[in-house]
């Protein structure tokens, strides 16, 4: 389970940084949600496409990098990772739907670099 699911964080994350918003579909849930520094960002796909897009338009240059994977809990279906993205780093717990796609993103900052 463990390895699936970082698999699928790594497809998430390398197809926003190639700016596949259209394939989203293959790793996030319909009704995925995301929450950054406890706001929610987005409460589904189309959402979640537009963020992106969005974000690519704010920053071109700059992609989003897994540094490390942490604890998983297979119980509650969720993986840790520590996430960089324009010079912030941030804790994010995804938790996986029944079918292996991300259903919630939760994202807290814990570091930004100027």
């Amino acid at each position: 389970m463990s390895q699936a699911h970082k698999a699928t964080i790594e497809k998430f994350t390398s197809a926003v940084n190639a700016r596949h918003v259209n394939h989203l579909n293959e790793v996030l849930a319909e009704n995925v949600e995301k929450t950054e520094n406890h706001k929610v960002v987005y409460n589904n796909i189309k959402e979640a496409r537009e963020y992106y897009s969005m974000e690519h338009e704010a920053h071109p240059s700059i992609n989003y990098k897994i540094l490390k994977f942490d604890d998983q809990d297979e119980h509650n279906h969720t993986l840790k990772a520590t996430i960089v993205y324009n010079n912030h780093q941030y804790e994010t717990i995804y938790t996986f739907s029944s079918d292996g796609k991300i259903q919630k993103i939760n994202s807290l900052l814990i570091q930004q670099d100027n």
